[in-house]
């Protein structure tokens, strides 16, 4: 049977019935790399949809997850769908004010008891009791369930909340299968055949989801991986898939010691996914030369996933099931090559969010989906991001797109990830460069680089140069932290 017949065939299955299925058909192939084969997964899936149904989970409620353990919140995750509840990913602060997001939950599974003011308590259980759960008999034959309907919503999924309290939406399983089809489509059939991923991130960030379900899909396995084992886990060949943030990215191949130098060669058959900002010609070249001539730049969206993928000039092409227009402030299409606001639509996005009225009527207009971000179509079908629109800079007076200046900083040898934002108001106001190094070569070389850059675009301008960014859990540099460390700096005369 061709790949693709056999991703079509599967289309419409859950995740625990791929667990089942495989369980059936392969029973000892690897789920959970050093752990379960899909045998014993489908058996300690079963075994917590008992447990949850013990506590009194059910049909319909919205189950809330807050664990590090990446193992035990896979099974939860899976346990849920068998029973038809809605699962929701969260980090311990966002059970706290100002995001609260437990409120949205019928049900709350945390690893710590929640000590905060949050109404949400009342509903919260720890995960002591799941050790004994896993040490019962398991009866398998309690995940042969019926397929989900196509408008079960699976997941509430959440916006990166760097600007404030995160926006939650609906992922329905019609729309998670049609993400997980249409990425498998775009894979090298030798990949696509059996997904073998490399998860590096906690499942609050969305895309570790169905990206952990495309290996569930194909009888691949689960690597759950990171810092110092990453590297001996694609050399050993236990992953061919891998998706980074590009801080991440550019972290990692810093740290790859010389040795792994191919000369230009593919050393690895590996896949490797890039989402959540730029990434540098530099970045670029070093991943190719020393993991892998696959390497995929995408530019994506909650609300609408992937929607093109990036060369290295910056050129996006569109997947084929997204459309894009380029409109003014007015919501008017703009002919090709004018700049403007991003807005984007296909059957993956969703259609609102939750509990935020006002924030949906501005996003979600006439089925398209307007995002926060300004770019232009230099022809059909591609696509060049210039940034957000509440990222383009005013400094001075003058109007500055800071994504092309960012990319340039990356250049800088040595200085692995960047930030242009301004400092002050109006006309006041003045350009602010920071670069992210790990501490690693010349700081008085970068800076004087950066100066050269940033005299470009403003007469007036601050360089800063830090070991690190303050970071959200899922890596999003938080920008007001990157400005009070400028501040910071400032007073102590440093800069």
């Amino acid at each position: 049977m061709l790949v693709t017949d056999t991703l079509s065939a599967a289309r419409d299955r859950s995740g625990f019935q791929w667990v089942l299925h495989h369980a059936n058909h392969q029973p000892d192939a690897v789920a959970i790399a050093g752990g379960d084969a899909y045998r014993a997964l489908a058996a300690n899936v079963s075994r917590l949809v008992d447990a949850l149904t013990h506590e009194g989970v059910s049909r319909g409620q919205v189950l809330g997850v807050e664990t590090a353990d990446r193992y035990l919140h896979l099974l939860i995750l899976l346990a849920a769908e068998a029973l038809s509840v809605t699962t929701m990913s969260l980090s311990p602060s966002e059970l706290e004010p100002p995001a609260s997001l437990g409120r949205l939950c019928d049900r709350i599974l945390v690893s710590r008891p929640n000590t905060s003011d949050d109404p949400a308590k009342t509903v919260v259980m720890t995960l002591d009791w799941i050790a004994a759960a896993l040490a019962r008999p398991a009866a398998l034959e309690r995940l042969d369930t019926p397929e989900p309907s196509p408008g079960f919503v699976v997941r509430l999924i959440k916006s990166s909340g760097t600007t404030g309290v995160p926006k939650v939406m609906a992922t329905t399983h019609a729309v998670l299968s049609g993400i997980v089809h249409s990425n498998l489509l775009d894979f090298p059939p030798r990949i696509a055949r059996r997904v073998n991923f490399l998860c590096l991130y906690n499942f609050t960030v969305r895309a570790v989801h169905w990206r952990a379900w495309l290996a569930l899909r194909t009888g691949g396995t689960i690597c759950f991986t990171g810092g110092d084992v990453l590297l001996p886990a694609i050399r050993s060949g236990v992953g061919n898939f891998v998706s980074f943030m590009p801080g991440d990215l550019a972290r990692f191949v810093q740290s790859i010691p010389g040795d792994s130098d191919t000369g230009g060669r593919r050393p690895f058959d590996l896949r490797i996914d890039v989402s959540g900002g730029a990434v540098s010609n530099e970045v670029r070249r070093a991943a190719r030369r020393m993991l892998t001539n696959d390497l995929n730049i995408i530019y994506a969206a909650n609300e609408i996933q992937r929607i093109s993928r990036v060369d290295d000039d910056e050129v996006g092409t569109l997947f084929p099931e997204v459309s894009v227009e380029i409109v003014d402030d007015r919501g008017n299409a703009l002919p090709l090559g004018h700049y403007g606001t991003i807005r984007a639509r296909s059957d993956l996005m969703v259609k609102a969010y939750i509990d935020a009225p006002e924030l949906t009527r501005a996003a979600f207009i006439d089925g398209w989906y307007h995002s926060n971000d300004i770019g232009f179509q230099p022809s059909a079908g591609k696509l060049i991001v210039l940034g957000r629109a509440d990222d383009m800079l005013n400094a001075g007076g003058v109007k500055i797109a800071p994504r092309p200046i960012e990319e340039r900083l990356m250049t800088i040898t040595g200085v692995r990830d960047a930030l242009v934002t301004t400092i002050g108001e109006g006309e006041t106001s003045v350009l602010l460069a920071a670069a992210e190094t790990g501490g690693d070569g010349d700081v008085m070389e970068q800076r004087a680089a950066m100066e050269r850059i940033a005299s470009g675009y403003a007469t007036d301008f601050r360089i800063l140069v830090v070991a690190e960014f303050p970071r959200t859990e899922t890596g999003k540099v938080l920008r007001e932290d990157v400005r009070r460390l400028w501040r910071q700096s400032a007073i102590a005369g440093m800069i």
